[in-house]
This record gives structure tokens, C-alpha cells and sequence, in this order.
């Protein structure tokens, strides 16, 4: 379980005999808060990265989009450097104000993502509707092209048809004639 800031205050350690507290429970407690504060530094520093590259990223898209953006991400705040020594009377750094500052740069950068996001599918969507546009105008064209390249074949056919079928009669009546020709000779030679 993580361990709050309040369990820290509130944290009560069993007394030795000799008035004191009992050391293996003090550095087992205070090596559990140094855990888990690493592990915050981390995320924050992590968290901070991310903020930087969104924000990198999100001007990319303002610049490709050359719209000019709403408002600028917030700088990301740093996270503070271990402290080797440390005094007992007073923190490494101002707690409340760490954790606000984290809070207020996590929120700045899941708004900004989203932003992105919301842009992204807008562009995305927008884009769509283009290829779908460009692909209707292509089917278009083309199937007026068959339509048009269909009848000049049939016109074609039609023709060849035609051709054809005065190319039977004409020679139908060649050979009628070739054979009336025969006729008339064979009568000739009788």
C-alpha cells in the first residue's frame, strides 16, 4: 500500500526499554518512503518527458495544420534532485507544492493529449472522407468510360455484323451466278 503523506506525519514507532525507538522498524519505514519517493520521482520525470514530447508533437501538427494554437502547454515541471543530506528539522523540498505541481502538469498533459487525440481523428476522419470522395469520382468516371467504350463495341459488332452479311450475299449471288453460268454452258456443250 502506498504510503500518504499523512502516514508519514502520523507514524508512530514503538518504544525500546531505553526510551528510544526501535531502529529496524525506523529503517525499514524510512526505506519504504525512499521506494516510493524514487518511484514518484520517476513517474514525475517520466510524466515530464511525455509532456515535452506531446508538446513537440502538438506543434508539429499546429505547424502541418497551420492553425495557430489555442494556448500553449504549460512548461513541465521538473522533478526535484535527490538530496544526499538531508536535515532533520526541515524537508528536501516543499512537499504540497511537489505534489500540486505534479497534479497540475498531469492534468495539463491529459488535456493536451486528448486535444491531440481529438485533432488526430478529426484529421484522420477528414482525410477519410477525401479518399472516399476521390474513390466515388474514380468509379464514376470509369463506369461512364465502359458505358461509352460498351456501345462503340457494339457499334463495332453491329458493323462487322452488317459486313458480314453483305459479304454472304454478295457472294451468295456469285456463286448463283458461277452456278447459272455452269448451267447455261453445260447446255451449250450438250
Amino acid at each position: 500500500m502506498p504510503i500518504s503523506v499523512r502516514d508519514i506525519q502520523e507514524k508512530e514507532f514503538s518504544r525500546q526499554k531505553r526510551d528510544g525507538y526501535n531502529i529496524e522498524e525506523v529503517d525499514d519505514f524510512l526505506d519504504e518512503i525512499s521506494d516510493q519517493l524514487s518511484v514518484l520521482i520517476r513517474e514525475n520525470m517520466a510524466l515530464a518527458e511525455q509532456v515535452k514530447t506531446l508538446q513537440v508533437e502538438n506543434e508539429r501538427l499546429e505547424a502541418n495544420a497551420s492553425v495557430p494554437a489555442a494556448e500553449p502547454a504549460p512548461a513541465p515541471v521538473s522533478a526535484p534532485a535527490p538530496v544526499e543530506t538531508v536535515s532533520s528539522d526541515e524537508p528536501a523540498y516543499d512537499e504540497p507544492s511537489y505534489f500540486k505541481n505534479l497534479q497540475v502538469t498531469l492534468r495539463d498533459t491529459l488535456i493536451n493529449a486528448q486535444r491531440i487525440a481529438d485533432e488526430t481523428v478529426a484529421d484522420a476522419r477528414k482525410k477519410a472522407q477525401e479518399v472516399i470522395s476521390s474513390a466515388e469520382e474514380q468509379a464514376a468516371t470509369t463506369v461512364s468510360n465502359a458505358k461509352v467504350e460498351a456501345e462503340s463495341i457494339k457499334a463495332e459488332a453491329d458493323n462487322i455484323r452488317k459486313t458480314i452479311a453483305t459479304y454472304r450475299a454478295n457472294f451468295r449471288r456469285l456463286v448463283e451466278g458461277q452456278v447459272q453460268v455452269l448451267k447455261e454452258t453445260d447446255s451449250l456443250f450438250d
